[in-house]
Parts: structure tokens; C-alpha cells; sequence
């Protein structure tokens, strides 16, 4: 049999042979590759260089918390060594007014049950507690804790003075307050300041105290300023012969009070004198 073969199209005469075109192709796309994945492999590089940056960086935050919170537990340590240490009773109290530290005498000082406190532990809870416990003397709860929250709120309950315990015992309170709110108070139990004086003496005085507080009681109802101001400017003597320091604090603003014609302060203040005697 004898084959016969078809002349080739004139165009397809003229192409190039097909090896050449698919290697010049292949090259392309080999440096496109190429080209590709280097701005790749540079982006990669500069993502774990930034990475690396960032581990360091947190790294060093790291270290540098973990150095702050040893200080911080340091601190923390040595203060609850410091009020451990303090023989007074010592409670802080934020400016939410909620108990955020104490020491093992303050309960012992201020006849609050140990079971009962706890961080975070409202203010006016303490008081109701104390007063439940008869340590402001025959009161109502609600009504006295209701009075010394409004009068500590006022501000009116800063500085230092003294109460009697139920058991007869006195102790100083030194409250001051602190930056940002809230304040500090230390409990120190105290003699009885007239134990030095002669007992004719002491015995006067606590009759001439107890006669003149109703008087100093009514002028205030009466809103008679210039009575109030006499009254607790008499019992202001008398503490000061006592030497009861704390009831001449509060006189003072009594007195200071009455000269500014804020009855209602002076009320306030006075009231105190009821319950906290000062023998």
C-alpha cells in the first residue's frame, strides 16, 4: 500500500518548532515563581522579625509585672506585719465606706464579733453591730447607726475622741482620713482620766457634767443659738478639768456650731454627748 502525505498549510509551514515556546514560557513562569516567592518569603521574614519584637517586648512586660507584684506582695507582708504588730486596734475603710483591712485587736477593742468581719463589709454594718452589742450604750440600732453614718458622712467624725465600753473600759478613736476617700481609725484602750484627780473632786465634776448636758440638750431643740453656745462652752470647762480631751473636741464644734447658727450641727454633735459619756 503506498501512503500518500498532505502538503502542510503555508501559515503552519512558517511556525516554530513547539520546544523552544514552551521552554520560554516555562522560564516565565519559573521567574514569576521565583520573583513571587521571594516577596514572599521577605514578607515572612519581616512577619517573624515583628513577631520576634512583640514576644520580646511582652516578654520584658512580663518580667517587669512579675518584679511589681513581688514588690507589691513585699509591701503587703511587711504591712500586715506592721498592724499585727500594733497593739491598738486599726481598721481601714475605702471611700465606699466598706471595711478593706483590720488587725486581730480591733475586734477585741470595739466589741465587733471576729466571725463577722470580712473584706468588703459595709461601715454602717460595723456600727450596727457595735451598737447591738450595747456598745454606744441603751440605743436603737437602726437610729444610732442611722446617726453616726449621717454625721460621718457630714465629715463630723474625724479627729479624735473617747467613748465608754459596756464592760466600763474606755478607748481613743483617731480617725483620719486617707487620699482618694476613705479613712483610717486606731482603737486605743485608755485610764480613766480622773483616776488622778482626788475623788471629791472626779465625783464633782461628773455631777456638774450630768446636770449641765440636758441643759445643753434643750437650748439646741429650742434653736436657742446663744444658750447652746453658754452650755457647751460650761461643759467645755468641765472637760478640760476632767481631762476628758475627747469631749472637748466635740464641744468645740458645738460651740463653733452655734456661733455659725447651724443648730442642726450643733444638735448632731450634742446628741453624741447622750451616749458617749465621758467616765
Amino acid at each position: 500500500m503506498v501512503l500518500f502525505a498532505a502538503p502542510l498549510p503555508a501559515a503552519a509551514a512558517g511556525m516554530q518548532p513547539l520546544g523552544p515556546v514552551l521552554a520560554g514560557v516555562a522560564g516565565a513562569v519559573a521567574l514569576a515563581l521565583a520573583a513571587w516567592g521571594g516577596a514572599e518569603i521577605w514578607r515572612l521574614r519581616r512577619r517573624l522579625r515583628a513577631a520576634a519584637a512583640e514576644a520580646a517586648r511582652l516578654a520584658a512586660a512580663e518580667a517587669a509585672l512579675r518584679e511589681a507584684l513581688g514588690a507589691a506582695e513585699g509591701r503587703v507582708s511587711l504591712l500586715d506585719g506592721v498592724m499585727a504588730a500594733i497593739t491598738d486596734g486599726i481598721a481601714v475603710v475605702d471611700a465606699e465606706y466598706r471595711l478593706v483591712a483590720w488587725n486581730a485587736r480591733f475586734p477585741e477593742i470595739t466589741g465587733v464579733p471576729p466571725r463577722a468581719l470580712r473584706v468588703g463589709l459595709s461601715f454602717a454594718e460595723l456600727v450596727r453591730l457595735q451598737a447591738e452589742a450595747g456598745e454606744f450604750g441603751l440605743v436603737d440600732p437602726d437610729a444610732e447607726t442611722e446617726r453616726r453614718m449621717r454625721l460621718l458622712r457630714a465629715g463630723k467624725m474625724m479627729g479624735r475622741w473617747q467613748r465608754e465600753r459596756p464592760d466600763g473600759s474606755r478607748i481613743e478613736l483617731r480617725r483620719a482620713p486617707l487620699p482618694g476617700g476613705g479613712f483610717v481609725t486606731l482603737y486605743t484602750p485608755v485610764a480613766r482620766p480622773e483616776e488622778a484627780l482626788p475623788p471629791d473632786l472626779a465625783e464633782a465634776l461628773r455631777a456638774d457634767w450630768s446636770a449641765r448636758v440636758p441643759r445643753l440638750i434643750a437650748a439646741a431643740a429650742d434653736g436657742d443659738a446663744a444658750a447652746v453656745k453658754a452650755a457647751a462652752h460650761a461643759l467645755r470647762g468641765i472637760a478640760a478639768n476632767a481631762g476628758w480631751s475627747g469631749m472637748v473636741a466635740q464641744l468645740v464644734a458645738v460651740e463653733e456650731a452655734a456661733e455659725r447658727g447651724d443648730l442642726r450641727e450643733a444638735r448632731a454633735v450634742a446628741s453624741l454627748l447622750l451616749t458617749d459619756t465621758p467616765w
